[in-house]
């Protein structure tokens, strides 16, 4: 008696010391899957890693119905609703994604890292703006600790948005807080070979080269490219020997063998940023400078009109790649040119006056991808020695995307 009194006492002690217990369901309801209500968290970060997984690699099924098993044992968990955020987002669901981001805000406004993703989501969606309070916000939070990657997030989002000056800023911003981030060093050598900066671009490859443990085939064409620049042909050719060895089936190996790099990323950049700054400098010319398109009767090429001016000329910066489009010229008030019809004007020396109202007919052709001088001169059936002449190109120049190209004498049209 005494033995089964013991044996009563030690099972009823068992039972206050757990605590209370809930009984679910999983895939089979009959089997009830007995578990502690203070572990639900844990189960359902478990989930989510699963789902997450299941994401990466591309079951987007598997890794929704995680996602909902885990919503079920923590509806308010913050890392639910980011983690089905980041489900819609790959899913390309972005209205989804937005209110599950909203929802976790809602359980907690001043996380940081749900702010940090919301604001990498939001640059994504081009909403720059909203993406910088974001970002900024979860940088402001005491407890946050990846200060340094929000950084380098907000200056790759300032990138996209063509704010280069911002850009600097903040990956300056990244590279104080932590000054061995090796892909803040290496956006920052981007950055100043973009500005034609190769000095410092050089010192940041430096340093960069200092603090990562392991090269890439981006970080050594980006190399070969600075050094290229500064005319140090000896140093830049070991780096693309570095390449070619290391990495013998990249694309910027591949690239390196064909045609010498001759455009990289970096290249690009660069060339948005001097799009950037002609743009703010072609915003600063009169007003007075009229440009109208007519429309062309043949249906083949765009046809440049112009108002022919006895004044001096006005010089024009770099064209920017601005596809130019063929309106009718009316009798309202005419619009601004774009930066290509501008530059095509300067190259034609046709110069523009509101008093003089004759037209002037040029046609033209603007580059689009896969242009060449050959395929050009044969669409139009111009004998491509003309074209070079009237344009002033050699037989190897490199066609740009937006490039204006004449396909007439543009001095003999502006005489008529």
């Amino acid at each position: 008696m005494e033995k089964y009194l013991k044996f009563i006492f030690s099972f009823l002690l068992a039972c206050i010391i757990s605590g209370c217990v809930t009984k679910n369901y999983e895939n089979d309801k009959s089997t009830p899957v007995v578990q502690n209500e203070s572990t639900n968290n844990d189960i359902a970060l478990t989930r989510i890693s699963l789902g997450l997984g299941y994401l990466n690699i591309g079951n987007t099924s598997q890794a929704k119905l995680n996602l909902e098993k885990a919503k079920r044992f923590a509806p308010k968990l913050v890392q639910v609703h980011t983690a089905f955020a980041h489900y819609y987002d790959t899913v390309g669901e972005p209205e989804q994604a937005i209110s599950a981001y909203e929802k976790a805000l809602s359980l907690s406004s001043n996380d940081s890292d749900t702010l940090n993703n919301y604001g990498v989501f939001l640059c994504k969606q081009g909403r720059y703006q909203e993406a910088e309070k974001k970002i900024l916000k979860a940088i402001a939070q005491p407890s946050y600790i990846l200060v340094s990657q929000s950084y380098e997030n907000l200056a790759l989002c300032q990138l996209k948005a063509d704010k280069f000056a911002k850009a600097e800023l903040y990956l300056d911003k990244a590279i104080s807080h932590s000054p061995s981030r090796a892909s803040s060093l290496l956006h920052m050598v981007r950055l100043q070979y973009a500005k034609s900066d190769l000095k410092t671009a050089h010192l940041y490859l430096k340093r960069y080269e200092k603090a990562t443990r392991r090269f890439s085939a981006s970080a050594l064409a980006l190399a070969f490219k600075v050094f290229t620049k500064q005319r140090n042909n000896q140093t830049a050719k070991n780096y693309a020997t570095m390449l070619v060895k290391m990495f013998p089936n990249s694309y910027e190996a591949r690239q390196y063998l064909l045609n010498g790099l001759q455009e990289i990323e970096a290249d690009q950049l660069a060339q948005k940023y001097q799009s950037s700054n002609t743009t703010k400098s072609l915003a600063k010319k009169s007003k007075k400078r009229t440009v109208k398109l007519s429309p062309n009767r043949t249906g083949k090429t765009d046809t440049l009109a112009v108002k022919k001016q006895p004044a001096k000329k006005i010089a024009i910066d770099k064209p920017t790649r601005t596809k130019v489009e063929t309106i009718k010229p009316t009798s309202k008030p005419t619009k601004q040119p774009s930066d290509s019809e501008k530059i095509a004007i300067q190259k034609a020396g046709v110069e523009q006056d509101d008093s003089e109202q004759t037209m002037v007919t040029l046609p033209i052709h603007i580059v689009a991808a896969g242009d060449s001088l050959f395929s050009i001169s044969k669409k139009y059936n111009i004998h491509m020695k003309a074209i070079e002449r009237w344009n002033g190109l050699s037989r190897g120049k490199v066609l740009k995307i937006g490039d204006v190209i004449y396909l007439a004498n543009p001095k003999e049209i502006a005489k008529s």
